[in-house]
């Protein structure tokens, strides 16, 4: 893992703040969920922007651990992880919204997400070759999540 996981503790500092201003308005767009009607909503967008909360709030635990622990492998790890798992649960939660009137919409977001993403990586290969081995797998990572929970869902 640690030719996949490079520690920098002010990146980690900066997801901390990112992290804390996805979770408020995270819990804005509940509340506003909960005051339209819930059940206009797929259970995979209100179950993707729930389950997004927790895992934005222990990356951020996760990543405040950085800046004060000897040994932060692990806390880097989990505060990637949960970190990535809660953004791409917000960017499939738009994607289905946005299925829900616009199907055809929603194929154009999720592909360009993913050729976006694609372009973001091999830029960063370009730059540093030593990070290919890191960036296919977060490549890879990103794209399973995506399609397991938007792109999959938008033909169910």
């Amino acid at each position: 893992m640690k030719d996949i996981f490079q520690i920098n503790s002010n990146k980690a500092s900066s997801k901390v703040t990112i992290n804390s201003f996805m979770m408020g308005s995270l819990f804005f767009i509940l509340t506003l969920i909960w005051t339209l009607n819930p059940s206009k909503f797929s259970v995979f967008i209100i179950a993707q922007i729930v389950l997004a909360i927790p895992m934005l709030f222990v990356s951020s635990l996760a990543y405040a651990k950085i800046g004060h622990w000897e040994k932060v492998e692990l806390w880097d790890i989990l505060g990637w992880f949960t970190n990535n798992i809660g953004s791409i649960f917000i960017l499939n939660a738009v994607g289905l919204m946005t299925a829900q009137i616009y199907k055809s919409i929603a194929v154009c977001y999720f592909a360009l997400l993913i050729l976006l993403m694609a372009v973001y990586s091999i830029i960063n290969v370009v730059y540093r070759r030593s990070t290919l081995k890191e960036k296919i797998f977060k490549f890879a990572f990103f794209v399973f999540i995506l399609a397991l929970g938007g792109i999959v869902p938008l033909f169910f």
